[in-house]
């Protein structure tokens, strides 16, 4: 990225902070209290996220002012560039996260247990990014194996490490 570009890709990256912080500070004030228990306020669940959500939106902030002071809301957009950048590899890979993100956020959990979406979504995932038509067939199924492994670990540890550690009902 050109030295000249970066205060327009501050200032999207700004607003997209602002609101990811946003997002972070109402779910961690969604987490649950533990009054009923008698918990002290500092060591519930949320207390970490809402802070760093907090922290997040601050800095977002701040990047937006200096954005703006160096003329970053002129973006310049046009048809022509936007139909560049759709055909870049990095953005196709880019919307194909954000994709799947939605599809693990929206779709599956909820509708199954929260240990069986996880190790969905992280597998496909590893697949998806990982895979090469181009290479044998022994190693396409190596890597399929391997995300398999490691939706497997990944999913049990989150899902242990929420329920026993941050005792986080999960879905």
């Amino acid at each position: 990225m050109k030295e000249k570009d970066m205060p327009k890709a501050d200032f999207i990256t700004s607003i997209v902070l602002i609101v990811f912080s946003i997002a972070v500070i109402v779910m961690s004030l969604q987490m649950p209290r533990f009054e009923y228990r008698g918990a002290n306020p500092w060591s519930v669940p949320g207390i970490v996220p809402g802070i760093l959500g907090v922290s997040i939106g601050l800095m977002g902030i701040a990047l937006l002012v200096r954005s703006i002071k160096r003329k970053g809301r002129n973006l310049g957009i046009s048809k022509e560039k936007l139909i560049d950048w759709l055909h870049k590899p990095a953005s196709i890979r880019l919307l194909l996260t954000v994709l799947l993100t939605l599809i693990y956020a929206w779709g599956l959990i909820g509708s199954m247990p929260y240990i069986l979406a996880t190790f969905l979504f992280i597998t496909v995932f590893i697949i998806i990014f990982e895979y090469n038509r181009k290479e044998k067939r022994q190693k396409k199924i190596k890597k399929i194996i391997v995300a398999i492994i490691i939706g497997l670990i990944a999913a049990a540890a989150v899902s242990a490490l929420f329920q026993y550690a941050f005792m986080i009902r999960l879905p």
